[in-house]
């Protein structure tokens, strides 16, 4: 067994135990939203960890040492507006005092077809991000270990569905502090080697192939903007950062915890794409993408470094998937099954989170093993094709419900589902070659006319059928926001 080897399953066994020791925890407000009681520190730490993800790392800087400097047009920007967006709604959703982002939707529109809706769409599109994250780290330990991908992915797999499912958000929470610790110091100390390898020329003067704003994917002012609209209105409604209010002790540390975790995460964003460009100026071109970084230091920095940079991966993809498997099962329980049949308990909800965890987790689990013997583009494209389509299902009704106190129950539902639908046909046509702009466009914009129309209209009917006067409040209408 080699030493990378007894390094990757020793990593394993102290996050497992570091997990499953919350499963002490039996109630279920521990269990959802660790008894709201995350201080600034914690909950700043937990944030990082979260976006810091595998598709951060290994996506990122693959897409780098293809594409360059591009990267930072490519994600960048939008984060940036992300965050700005996720500060805005940070105060007003810690006071609903809620415990999931569907709630919100049943609470604001007085619907649940719309929150069990919202669940269905969160669990679709984070199946989809939970897979490469796995891929990621198959592709890691396959490159630097030798390990065969499938068994990586499964081992992995195995260690964060089980502390997840035990543990809930307070496992999860304490596994993240110490994988954001150790993947920081990591992809800094990284980064600091692909400078003085590189003589600092992977910053000042990278090769003109690398050195381009536009590239890849970013080959036009439009990609541009539609990218910075997939990252930054995709952002403020992922539901794994959203949590993190309705589990922090006051709506100045849900504040905060952006304002201070981005400065943070950009940083290590930046360390990213450094070492990225890195190996697209040291690797052979036939090692460029995803495996670029495991390759780089396997390679070329030297085999000492190739154990720091597993347990960066390792923390940057099971730190953000295990938040994304805690929010699955707890929103199946809480958001789809609560309201089938008759009422259930807090035990049965509790059990029923973890069951789902296990199913769901399971299932991306093996779906990432079926994906890694098929050919699959950039990590980080996919990743974006699923926060696209989360952008343009939740976006718009999110923001109106926060911020836009007329917006109605008609107008949400025909947003949310006509923004996905537009979405998805805007990703079809392009591939198809029929568009060339960015389907983001049309998810957002779809999502955005019929909220106002729809709201419109049912407001011109009440209106009417009460001889002109507004009927806002009536039954089966949304009451004025308090948040």
């Amino acid at each position: 067994m080699n030493a990378y080897l007894i390094a990757f399953l020793g990593y394993l066994l102290v996050i497992l135990v570091i997990g499953i020791s919350a499963s002490r925890r039996r109630s279920l407000s521990s269990f959802a939203v660790a008894g709201r009681s995350m201080g600034l520190a914690v909950s700043t730490g937990t944030f990082m960890a979260s976006f810091v993800s595998g598709v951060t790392v290994i996506g990122m800087s693959g897409y780098a040492s293809r594409f360059g400097w591009s990267a930072a047009a490519f994600s960048c920007y939008g984060y940036a507006l992300g965050w700005i967006l996720l500060v805005c709604a940070a105060g007003r959703l810690h006071r609903t005092e809620l415990t999931t982002v569907p709630e919100f939707f049943e609470q604001r529109y007085n619907s649940r077809a719309l929150r069990m809706w919202a669940a269905f769409v969160i669990l679709f599109m984070y199946s989809i991000v939970v897979t490469v994250q796995l891929l990621a780290m198959g592709i890691t330990l396959h490159a630097l270990a030798g390990l065969n991908t499938s068994l990586a992915i499964l081992i992995v797999g195995s260690v964060f569905v089980t502390y997840t499912m035990l543990g809930g958000l307070a496992a999860v929470v304490r596994t993240q502090l110490v994988q954001i610790v150790v993947l920081g110091a990591g992809i800094l100390l990284a980064a600091i080697l692909v400078i003085l390898r590189t003589h600092g020329t992977v910053i000042t003067a990278p090769p003109l192939h690398l050195s381009h704003f536009f590239a890849g994917s970013v080959s036009s002012p439009g990609d541009f903007i539609g990218w910075m609209l997939v990252w930054g209105l995709g952002i403020p409604t992922e539901s794994y950062y959203l949590h993190r209010f309705y589990s922090s002790r006051s709506a100045y540390v849900a504040r905060m915890q952006i304002g201070l975790g981005g400065i943070l995460v950009m940083v290590i964003l930046l360390c990213v794409i450094i070492c990225g460009v890195g190996a697209g100026m040291l690797l052979p071109t036939s090692a460029l993408g995803d495996p670029a970084l495991p390759s780089l230091f396997k390679d070329v920095i030297g085999e000492w470094m190739c154990i720091p940079i597993i347990f960066v991966i390792m923390s940057a993809v099971q730190s953000s998937a295990s938040g994304l498997l805690h929010i699955t099962g707890l929103y199946f329980s809480l958001d789809i099954y609560k309201h089938i049949g008759a009422a259930k308990t807090e035990a049965q909800l509790l059990g029923v989170s973890r069951v789902a965890t296990l199913i769901f987790g399971s299932a991306v689990t093996i779906g990432a093993v079926y994906i890694a013997a098929h050919p699959l583009p950039l990590i980080s494209i996919v990743a974006g094709i699923s926060w696209g389509g989360m952008a343009s299902a939740m976006f718009v009704p999110l923001f109106a419900g926060l911020f836009w106190p007329r917006a109605t129950r008609v107008g949400a539902i025909a947003s949310s589902v006509g923004g996905l639908v537009f979405a998805i046909l805007g990703f079809l046509a392009r591939r198809a070659g029929f568009i060339s702009f960015h389907e983001i466009y049309a998810g957002l914009a779809a999502s955005a006319i019929l909220m106002l129309a729809f709201t419109f209209f049912q407001r011109s009917r009440e209106a009417i059928s009460q001889d002109g006067y507004s009927t806002a409040l009536l039954p089966g209408t949304p009451h004025e926001p308090t948040f």
